[in-house]
C-alpha cells in the first residue's frame, strides 16, 4: 500500500501567482501528495477552485505561519496520513521531493522525520551561491513521519517573541522528544529568499524591505523573563531554547 502524504502550506497575503507556483510544484510530485492550504486570515476565495484542500482561519496570527502550519499538520495527522511535509507559499519543491524524502526514510530504517536540502534564489529568480546555516533546519525542509506527529502542536505554542525563530524552536522540540532524523541526498526545495544576507551574497543592492533577524532582541527577551516564566516556556515548547 502506498503512503499517504500531505503537504501543508500556510498563507496570508501572497499574490495569487506566487501561490499558484507553489500549488503547481506540489501537483507535479512523482508520488501523489494531498495539498492543504491554510489561510491565516485573508483567505483567497479563488483557491476553492484549485485541486487542494483550502482551510480558513478567521484571523491572522502574525507568527510567521506557526499556528496555521500546526492546524493543517494536526488535521493531516488526525486523518491518518503517513507523512507530512511543509511548503511556504512563496517557495516550491522539485518533482521528486517527496520521493527523495521517502527514500531517505527507508535508507535510515525508521526515522521520525526527514530533513530535505534546499537551494536559495532571490524573488527575481537569481540563484544565491551560499550554503545553509550550520544546524538550521528550515520549516520547508521538514518531512514528518508518525513518530514526530506528537510534536506538531508545539508549533502553535511558540510565543510571539520567538515566532521569528519558530523553525529553530520546533527543531529543538523534535530533538528534545528523542525523534530520530534522516537527511536527503541532494537539494529538492527552492527557497525564494527575501533575506538581506542573500541579497548581499548575490552581489546586488539590498532592497529597503529585505528581511533580517534581530537575534539580539530575541536574546534580550529570553534574558528578561523570570525563572518561573522560563520554566513555563520550556514546558510549553518542549525544549530549552538557547541562542548559542
Amino acid at each position: 500500500m502506498s503512503e499517504r502524504i500531505a503537504i501543508v502550506t500556510p498563507y496570508w497575503t501572497e499574490p495569487h501567482e506566487v501561490i499558484a507556483r507553489c500549488i503547481a510544484s506540489v501537483a507535479a510530485q512523482s508520488i501523489a501528495c494531498d495539498h492543504l492550504l491554510v489561510a491565516d486570515g485573508a483567505a483567497q476565495d479563488r483557491l476553492d477552485g484549485e485541486a487542494v484542500r483550502h482551510l480558513r482561519l478567521d484571523r491572522n496570527h502574525a507568527d510567521h505561519g506557526n499556528v496555521a502550519r500546526a492546524m493543517g499538520a494536526l488535521l493531516a495527522a488526525g486523518e491518518g496520513y503517513d507523512a507530512i511535509g511543509f511548503l511556504d507559499a512563496d517557495n516550491r519543491i522539485d518533482p521528486d521531493h517527496a520521493a527523495l524524502c521517502l527514500a531517505a526514510a527507508r535508507e535510515a530504517q525508521g526515522p521520525d522525520f526527514v530533513v530535505a536540502q534546499r537551494r536559495f534564489e532571490l524573488p527575481g529568480g537569481t540563484p544565491v551561491a551560499i550554503g545553509d546555516e550550520p544546524g538550521l533546519v528550515d520549516t520547508n525542509c521538514l518531512f514528518l513521519l508518525p513518530g514526530a506527529f506528537p510534536v506538531i502542536a508545539r508549533w502553535a505554542l511558540i510565543p510571539a517573541p520567538l515566532a521569528p525563530i519558530g523553525d529553530r524552536v520546533f527543531h529543538a522540540a523534535l530533538v528534545a522528544a528523542g525523534c530520530r532524523m534522516a537527511r536527503t541526498i541532494r537539494p529538492s526545495v527552492t527557497y525564494v529568499s527575501h533575506w538581506a544576507v542573500h541579497y548581499a551574497a548575490s552581489g546586488g543592492a539590498v532592497p529597503a524591505g529585505a528581511r533580517s533577524l534581530d537575534m539580539a532582541a530575541i536574546a534580550a527577551w529570553l534574558a528578561g523573563i523570570s525563572p518561573d516564566e522560563r520554566r513555563a516556556l520550556d514546558h510549553r515548547v518542549g525544549a530549552r531554547i538557547g541562542l548559542a
